[in-house]
């Protein structure tokens, strides 16, 4: 009898402690719920070891008044670096191409560390490089975005508009 009155009162206690759970603690926005679900990754491997980390966040279901008059993207790419002379690889360069259903694009812009376009993709960390990305607009309803290179492969991220 005596335990009994000992768990009722604990039980009691702490139930009073129960009105948040972890749970809470997740709450996202709507414009980031949009931005998690709209997110693509993909890597290049050769020969078991990743040469590239490419995630993307299509901006047109994001937010389709500002992103209209083309395809826009943000992205981020991890290369890696066997060359230690180089520093850091860029996008246009060492034979990478982007293309989006085959055309290439008409603007890639760096994104800056500070630059408010790099908040929106959730993908963050210092040894990634951003940018900012325009297509002309595709007609029909699927897309594939593709990063290749000539000497160890390529990566296709697929999206609906």
């Amino acid at each position: 009898m005596r335990l009994s009155w000992i768990a009722l009162s604990a039980l009691l206690a702490f139930s009073g402690c129960a009105q948040k759970g972890a749970f809470d603690l997740f709450k996202i926005d709507k414009a980031h719920e949009r931005a998690v679900e709209q997110l693509r990754s993909g890597s290049i491997l050769l020969s078991m070891e990743t040469k590239a980390i490419f995630s993307t966040l299509y901006l047109n279901k994001i937010d389709p008044l500002q992103y209209k008059d083309g395809e826009y993207f943000v992205a981020s790419v991890y290369f890696e670096n066997d060359d230690s002379t180089t520093k850091i690889r860029e996008l246009e360069s060492n034979g990478y191409e982007l293309t989006l259903n085959g055309k290439k694009a008409t603007l890639i812009e760096p994104l800056g560390e500070k630059d408010p376009r790099r908040a929106l993709i959730p993908v963050q960390n210092n040894w990634n490089r951003y940018y900012f990305i325009r297509f002309d607009p595709v007609s029909g309803d699927s897309l594939s975005l593709r990063l290749e290179n000539n000497q160890t492969g390529s990566v296709e991220l697929n999206y609906r508009k």
